[in-house]
C-alpha cells in the first residue's frame, strides 16, 4: 500500500521520526507491530526494511515511525522528503497485549524505545499505573522522555551520566524489586538483547506477565524465509517476524 510522508524530524544524531498518512488499516495496529518498507523502486534493494510502529492515530489517519540510520536502506529512508510516497506492508507481526487496571512496568533501551510508546498510551487509557524506565548510551541520544511522561512515571538512565541516573535501567529495576518483589503485575520491554536478558533474569521467578519484543534483521517479513529466528525454552525455533516480535518472557531464550 502507498502512504505519504506528512512530517519528519531528526530526534538525535542519526535518529529520525517520520509521520506517514494514507490508506492504511490504522485500527488494526497492535502496539509493537511493524511495517515493511520498500527501499527505492525495489530493484537496487530487493529486501524491504522492517520499522517498528511507534504510534498510530486512526482519527487523523497518521502512523509514526522512529528509526536509526544503520545502513543504506535507512539512509535512503532518512533522505526522503515530506510529500514523498512510500510503499509499505503492514501492520505485521504479533504485538503487545495491553491489560486493564494493573501496575505495569515498561523498559526501553535506545532505539527499542519507540515500539513501546503506543503501548504506554494504551495502558494509561486502560487504567494502569505505569512505571517507565528508559535507557540510553549518552545524554545527547535521549528523546521522547517528555512524551512518555504523559502516561506514567519516567525514570531515565544514561551510561555516561549526562542526563538522569548514570548506569543501566536494570540497576533501578533491581532496587525496586528488592523493596517489593510484587510491585509490578506486568513487565514489557524492547531494546538491546543484553538489556532484555538482564530484565528476564530479574523477573523470571516472579509472578508477572507481559512480554518482550525482539529485534532482528529480516528478509521477507512474512515468515516464508526463516531468516529471523530465535530459540525458545521448548527447544524449537520461532520466527520473529510472524511468531513475534513480541513473545512471552518465559517462551524465549535470550
Amino acid at each position: 500500500m502507498k502512504v505519504k510522508i506528512s512530517d519528519k524530524k531528526e530526534l538525535a544524531s542519526g535518529i529520525w521520526q517520520m509521520d506517514v498518512s494514507g490508506d492504511f488499516p490504522y485500527t488494526e495496529v497492535q502496539p509493537g507491530q511493524f511495517v515493511h518498507i520498500q527501499v527505492g523502486d525495489g530493484h537496487d534493494h530487493v529486501l524491504r526494511r522492517p520499522i517498528s510502529i511507534a504510534e498510530v492515530n486512526p482519527e487523523q489517519s497518521r502512523l509514526t515511525i522512529v528509526f536509526r540510520i544503520v545502513g543504506e536502506g535507512t539512509e535512503w529512508l532518512a533522505q526522503q522528503s515530506v510529500g514523498n510516497v512510500l510503499d509499505v506492508i503492514g501492520p505485521l507481526g504479533n504485538g503487545f497485549k495491553s491489560v486493564k487496571n494493573a501496575r505495569s512496568l515498561i523498559v526501553g533501551g535506545g532505539i527499542g524505545i519507540p515500539p513501546l510508546y503506543e503501548l504506554a498510551k494504551r495502558l494509561k487509557v486502560e487504567g494502569n499505573k505505569v512505571d517507565i524506565f528508559l535507557g540510553f548510551r549518552r545524554g545527547d541520544e535521549v528523546f521522547w522522555k517528555e512524551r512518555f511522561a504523559k502516561f506514567g512515571n519516567v525514570q531515565l538512565y544514561t551510561e555516561d551520566g549526562a542526563l538522569g541516573t548514570k548506569g543501566f535501567v536494570t540497576s533501578g529495576i533491581e532496587a525496586r524489586l528488592i523493596e517489593n518483589p510484587k510491585l509490578w503485575d506486568y513487565v514489557y520491554a524492547c531494546g538491546p538483547r543484553g538489556m532484555l536478558k538482564a530484565v528476564q533474569e530479574l523477573i523470571m521467578d516472579l509472578p508477572v506477565g507481559g512480554g518482550v519484543s525482539l529485534e532482528e534483521r529480516m528478509a521477507c517479513g512474512v515468515g516464508a524465509c526463516y531468516g529471523c529466528t530465535c530459540e525458545t525454552t521448548a527447544e524449537e525455533s520461532k520466527r520473529i517476524c510472524v511468531d513475534g516480535p513480541v513473545f512471552d518472557w518465559r517462551e524465549v531464550k535470550l
